[in-house]
């Protein structure tokens, strides 16, 4: 199935996970389990099990229960039980995705992807928070990524808003009027 047939089946789970963890104030819990169900499911051992006809939907149940057991409450149980009812393990990672995401725009903040040359000092990054909260406004929290082959500065990704302030892009701007 390709990611936009995904994440269409995703929505309505999404919607009735995210609504069940709101209300009982359980958000941070519920996306801790789903990124570690994503996480499961993206295993390559686990893709195969998956696929596997020989494997019936209560053993796969079962089998994504046990492991995650540490994250698990009985509702939460439930859900991942309700995913292997309906084949619906696959989409753990969409799931997890929309969940974030949904989370997200409930508390007002905004994961933005920070990607540079060389590890960002604490000093750098907190102005760069202080600036983007300000011009985004919402809460912004970093997710730093090294990148060599930008060379220098950084490129921010946050939503659809990319700011390219990497000695890459800005070489590529110049080539443009060469």
């Amino acid at each position: 199935m390709n990611s936009g047939k995904m994440t269409t089946i995703a929505r309505p789970y999404v919607a009735a996970a995210f609504e069940y963890a709101l209300a009982k104030k359980a958000l941070p819990a519920w996306e801790a389990m789903l990124l570690a169900a994503a996480n499961l499911t993206i295993d390559p051992r686990v893709t195969v099990l998956l696929a596997s006809p020989g494997v019936t939907t209560d053993q796969l149940g079962d089998f994504y229960c046990d492991i995650l057991a540490s994250y698990l409450d009985a509702e939460m149980t439930n859900f991942i039980r309700l995913l292997a009812e309906n084949n619906r393990l696959s989409v753990l990672p969409d799931i997890a995705a929309l969940f974030k995401e949904a989370r997200a725009a409930q508390e007002k903040t905004m994961i933005v992807e920070v990607q540079s040359a060389a590890p960002l000092e604490e000093a750098y990054k907190q102005k760069l928070v202080t600036a983007l909260t300000k011009r985004l406004q919402r809460q912004v929290e970093l997710q730093c990524e090294i990148d060599p082959a930008l060379l220098g500065g950084v490129l921010i990704r946050a939503g659809d808003t990319v700011i390219d302030g990497s000695i890459r892009g800005k070489l590529n701007r110049l080539n443009e009027f060469i």
